[in-house]
This record gives C-alpha cells, structure tokens and sequence, in this order.
C-alpha cells in the first residue's frame, strides 16, 4: 500500500485575512489536490483572528473560490513571541512543522530554514540577510558570525526560490546570489481567462478606477490630490477610489476621503466582491501609483512587487495607467496594452490622451484583456505544474 506523501505550507495570515499571498498560497494547495492523490496536506499558520474553526477550510473555499476537501489539516501555532528569548522559542515551533514532512513549503516573507526532505520558499518579495534586516540581528556586529551561518542555513536548504514575477526574482538574486537551477518564476493566478467582446466595451464608463488597500505606501492620497487640482482636465469622468480598510487603515482613509469631499472623487471602501467586480466592468482608465516617491534601487520594497489589481482591471477591459517601477513593468507594455508614468504630470497627460481618444481606449483595452490571460487562473495551474515535474517536487507516482 502506498505511504502519504506528507506536504506542510505555511503562511501566518491565510485564515485571518484575504490578500494577494494568502489567494496565491490557496491555489497552490488547490493545485495540490487536483494533480496529486494521497497527499497528507496541511496548512500551517498562526492562531488569531478566530483561525481553528472546523469550517476554516470552508472559508478558503468561499474567498478564493476554490473547492479544497475538508480533509485538509490546519496546523496553528502561537503567535510569535516577544523578545530575542520568544522568537527564538517560536522560530523552534515553526520549524519543528517540517520535522518528518516530505515536501514542505515557506509561503511568508522570511528567512527561515526547515527540516523536511524537500523544501520550498514562494518568494512575494526577498527578505534580507539578517544582518541588516533582523529585529534580533541587524546593526549588531558582535552576532555577525552567528547572523551569517543561520543565513547560510536559510540560503542551503531550499531545493527551490519560486518568485511571483521577475522583479522580486532580480532582487532575491541580488540579496542571496541564488544560482539560476534553484530559481523559478511563477505568477500570481489573478482571474480565469478573459475574453474581448464589444458587450464588455459597452458597459465601460467615464470612471477611473484606483483599486488598492488604504495604505499610505499605495499613494492613493497623492492620487486623488492630483485628480482633485486637475479636475478641469478630466471633465465629464469621475475617480473611483475603493479597496481594503481595516482598523488600522482608518487614519488614512479619512486622510483619503477628506481630500476628496465636494470633488468628482467616489471612496468605495470594504467593497463584497460582486460590487467591486462591477466597478472594474465599469471602469474604462485604471490608476496605479505606488512607489511615486521611491528609489526602487534602494527601497525596493515600497513599490509593486507584481500588481493583482492591475491585472484586474486589465481582464476587465479597463486601460492601466500605472507607475513605470517594480513589477509593473513586467504587467503593462508601454502603449500597447496601456501606459507607464514617471511623473503625475505624465499620469495626467496620458490619462487626458485617452480621455480624447475613444478609438485608442479601445484598441488599448482589447490588449490589456489579452494580456490579462499571461496572469490567469489557468496559467497559473499550467505553469505550477511544469514547475514541480522539471524540479521533482513530489514523486511521479502521486500524480493523478
């Protein structure tokens, strides 16, 4: 009789919000299950939010619309203690998830090292070394030494780095020296495969849309402040502004709002799904502009990684006119299937562009849709599975 082939993913956060890695981290256990039999799978997080509920596995289901078995096992842990004595104690917890574990996947942004036979790290964005991003470690000469074989354990254990896009790939080459046979480049699935009709034009509006989570990082108020002084430009067409915001978001969602009053300049805040999913058919221009203010050579970090909501907008037939930094560029191809910006003058004067130019909107939206499809749910299964046949992730015998 065949043994399980046990496989542990861990990510702290799947159960208590809804975000571009915890979807990214779903569908990859989705994958799991629909191309492999008598897997012993587990997802492994943190214990807050309410996760450890018998219907935690439901509620995957019901955010990224996938159809995990109820058999998935949840594996949760305190949260990470405090103090050098505490995160050393749950560092020892995490780790020991991996002990006796086939393949074992690290789905957070980290440098921690695990145990099992094969081990895998899904890289959003590269964490530094530790002797200048730790808490515990960074700025502290004397533990250097130390620093530097706990990053060489991080560095050695994983058979594979899978990277959601070039750009976090470039700069996991620039902090760690990866060798290229232990890299590889899977995207985000975003949405399933759109198609160009002249009904999905129809529904297109005289909106902007900013699709992000109120962050002060995602330049959402620098945005709405440029439409606001420059309204005369945009005449007749309105700036829709609607994402994620939590408790600790409201300080600068009031910022964003009180910016916006008297102005054409809807906030959409919390949106269900099916109501954001209608203001992406309606939207016919789509704003991003994170990291306006950033050295991406020195902070790379604060600008976009890849870019969901671009993509987003994108299979909806919404033209981007997004920022020309981070992964981005790998998204919209300059004038062909949208625009790429500098300066908030140059966002202005390719948003008025095709404010003017109903023939060049559309011509530009029927690219973005079929860009779009390089970013789908199906590309994403077809690519995560040539990934784990070339790399060997699990043995031939388990597949389906």
């Amino acid at each position: 009789m065949q043994r399980k082939h046990i496989v542990r993913v861990f990510i702290p956060g799947i159960f208590a919000y809804i975000g571009g890695a915890e979807k990214y981290t779903a569908t990859i256990v989705q994958y799991l299950v629909n191309a492999y039999r008598n897997l012993d799978i587990g997802i492994v997080s943190y214990r807050h939010n309410g996760a450890g509920k018998a219907n935690d596995i439901a509620i995957l289901n019901e955010n990224y619309d996938l159809a995990l078995p109820p058999a998935i096992k949840t594996i949760l842990l305190d949260d990470e203690g405090k103090g050098i004595w505490g995160r050393f104690i749950a560092h020892q917890r995490l780790r020991n998830t991996s002990h006796n574990v086939d393949l074992y996947m690290n789905c957070f942004h980290n440098v921690q090292f695990f145990k099992a036979a094969k081990n895998v790290h899904i890289v959003h964005f590269p964490a530094q070394r530790r002797v200048l991003g730790s808490p515990t470690f960074g700025g502290k000469p004397l533990l250097k030494p130390l620093a530097d074989a706990l990053d060489g354990k991080y560095k050695d254990c994983y058979d594979l780095f899978i990277c959601n896009s070039r750009f976090s790939e470039s700069w996991l080459q620039e902090y760690w020296g990866i060798e290229p046979e232990r890299r590889a480049v899977l995207y985000p699935p975003v949405a399933h495969d759109a198609t160009w009709s002249p009904d999905l034009y129809d529904q297109k509006k005289n909106i902007i849309l900013l699709v992000s989570r109120f962050d002060p990082r995602k330049n959402m108020l620098e945005a709405v402040e440029y439409f606001v002084t420059n309204e005369n430009r945009f005449s007749a067409w309105r700036l829709v502004v609607a994402g994620s915001c939590s408790d600790n978001d409201k300080e600068y969602y009031n910022r964003v709002a009180l910016a916006s009053r008297g102005h054409r300049v809807d906030i959409r805040p919390n949106l269900p799904k099916p109501e954001l999913d209608e203001l992406y058919q309606g939207a016919s221009i789509f704003w991003h502009a994170m990291g306006l203010a950033t050295d991406e050579n020195s902070c790379p970090i604060e600008v976009e990684h890849f870019g969901i909501t671009t993509v987003e907008a994108m299979s909806a037939g919404a033209v981007p006119v997004v920022i020309d930094k981070g992964g981005q560029r790998e998204i919209v191809d300059d004038g062909i299937n949208g625009f790429r910006w500098r300066t908030l003058d140059e966002l202005g004067n390719v948003t008025q562009k095709l404010i003017a130019d109903p023939a060049l909107r559309r011509a530009l939206a029927v690219s973005a849709v079929e860009k779009s499809n390089t970013y789908s749910l199906e590309a994403f299964y077809h690519a995560i599975d040539a990934i784990f046949m070339e790399h060997r992730l699990i043995p031939e015998e388990y597949r389906k």
